[in-house]
């Protein structure tokens, strides 16, 4: 496996879109209320569907052998596809991203990734900033994972978050509304899935790490067991001695995980079982999306969201599903990711390092995806 990526195939947008780099090479409209998919397409209950990506027959100029992991880069202009532009206003702390997944030694690939930078419904309304990116981690299929990436977003812009969340007059974000619409607009998205499984006989299902960027606050919201890290600089005195001191930016774990056996309580005050540290003795995790058998057993959609203001202190956000952070320790996973800042990487080189190491080097057998949002 090498560290940069197979290169992906451009989709043509309209020429009067604005456009944004998705995976080398996919470029896809940063002005949607639908998000950007890595991969899959599913016919959602609203008849909307979003293509997922294919392989290009070409390279990037600076990609290596076959075997690379797959990644994404994202951005707010049309940069090129072999690097990660970063997004930026001048009232806002500027936003670069990218991801790297690879299928490790599972027949199926069902993790998905979602990766915009500019998030806004189409046509914009609103002079924001806003931007949307997620993990969203499969369990028995990849259905569930790929409808919960395509319509998460929407169902929380309909639940409010930037009616609500963002005040007209002077733009300032109320943090306490815009976690409730993410509430919201999390159980709204699974109540629309359930009726697609039940359709559809889907009985799978997808535990979700989703973060925005609104304005300058970041929101972090989280099913299952998919988490998000935040790289933050410690504070110092300051001064001359200060200044000669090498600073490593410590780990913030902003999720929370969700297990049957984290949440018994919760699980037998709905009236379910945990058997064995497993819901109904054969699950381990308690919050998802999807997994219909489940709902009426304690298994709920309902997620924890953090919310904080970005300062100049915050560097960066890793997302990545169970199978990156069951090889990677949190504090370990920053300090590997800032040594290659440090070296002037840009996010998707990072991210294609992280995820060499994951597998090739620490000998992840589950599908595993790692997404890198950097500040400044």
């Amino acid at each position: 496996m090498s560290d940069t990526a197979d290169a992906m195939p451009d989709a043509k947008p309209a020429p009067s879109q604005e456009k944004q780099a998705l995976g080398n090479g996919e470029v896809v409209s940063s002005k949607t209320d639908a998000p950007a998919l890595k991969r899959g397409a599913v016919e959602g209950a609203d008849g909307e569907e979003l293509s997922g990506a294919k392989r290009q027959a070409r390279r990037e100029p600076a990609a290596a052998a076959s075997g690379g992991p797959a990644a994404g880069g994202c951005s707010g202009n049309d940069a090129p596809p072999s690097s990660s532009a970063a997004a930026s206003s001048p009232a806002h702390i500027p936003l670069a991203a990218a991801f790297s997944e690879d299928q490790g030694c599972r027949h199926t690939m069902e993790d998905v990734c979602v990766c915009v930078l500019d998030a806004r419904p189409e046509p914009p309304n609103q002079a924001c900033r806003l931007s949307y990116f997620g993990v969203f981690d499969g369990h028995g299929g990849s259905t569930c994972a790929s409808f919960a990436a395509q319509h998460l977003h929407a169902h929380v812009l309909r639940c409010g978050l930037l009616s609500k969340g963002l005040q007209a007059a002077d733009a300032k974000v109320d943090a306490k509304a815009c976690k409730a619409c993410i509430v919201e607009g999390f159980k709204a998205a699974d109540q629309t899935l359930l009726k697609e499984c039940a359709a559809k006989s889907w009985q799978d299902g997808a535990c979700a790490v989703a973060v925005w960027v609104l304005q300058n606050l970041v929101l972090v919201a989280n099913v299952g067991d998919a988490k998000c890290i935040l790289a933050r600089m410690p504070e110092t005195a300051g001064g001359a001695a200060a200044a000669q001191i090498m600073l490593q930016p410590k780990a913030i774990v902003l999720t929370k995980e969700h297990t049957a056996l984290l949440e018994r309580q919760r699980i037998e005050k709905a009236g379910g079982t945990v058997i064995n540290g497993r819901l109904a003795g054969r699950v381990q995790i308690s919050r998802s999306f999807g997994d219909t058998a489940f709902k009426k057993l304690g298994c709920s959609s309902t997620p924890d969201v953090t919310a904080f203001p970005l300062t100049t202190r915050d560097t960066f956000l890793l997302l990545g599903c169970d199978g990156f952070w069951g090889v990677f320790g949190a504090q370990e996973a920053v300090d590997a990711a800032s040594k290659l800042l440090a070296e002037g990487k840009d996010a998707k080189s990072i991210t294609n390092r992280l995820l060499n190491m994951a597998i090739r080097e620490k000998r992840c057998a589950d599908n595993c995806t790692v997404l890198l949002v950097k500040f400044g």
